[in-house]
């Protein structure tokens, strides 16, 4: 695991990088602002801001980006994966063994040497497939009995 060595190590940067740490799921800043807050209320929204990108730069936590989305954090700074609902946003760690082989092939089809990759995969969580599912068939019985 990383450390906060090569910065200055604060109180709010510590408080910070422990709250990322104890979420169960990734926060955005937003949220990771409301927690630190509860306990240093004269904290400002744009040093959780700045602290989250210095903390990600120097590979304690991960900052995973949507292009229409704020970014989340993740506490596991170590190569993994995603999967995304794109209907409720819900977003979990996956290890995909498999990854490994796509960044060879894209070195080899590139030339590039290749420092770091993140797999993202999309679609729609069980929760959200069975809704979507629900709601085709409640169309589907609406259009026949018409």
């Amino acid at each position: 695991m990383a450390t906060m060595e090569g910065f200055r190590n604060t109180t709010q940067r510590a408080v910070i990088l422990q709250e990322v740490r104890a979420a169960e799921r990734h926060l955005t800043a937003g949220e990771i602002f409301e927690r630190v807050r509860r306990r240093y209320p004269t904290i400002a929204y744009g040093t959780v801001y700045r602290t989250l990108h210095l903390l990600a730069e120097h590979g304690l936590i991960q900052e995973l980006t949507f292009a229409d989305q704020a970014s989340r954090f993740d506490r596991r700074a170590d190569r993994h994966d995603h999967v995304h609902c794109t209907a409720c946003g819900a977003l979990i760690d996956v290890d995909v063994p498999v990854a490994l082989i796509a960044r060879h092939v894209a070195e080899e089809q590139t030339g590039f040497e290749i420092t770091s990759h993140h797999t993202m995969f999309s679609g729609l969580c069980p929760a959200c497939a069975a809704k979507q599912r629900r709601a085709g068939r409640t169309q589907r019985e609406k259009t026949a009995a018409s």
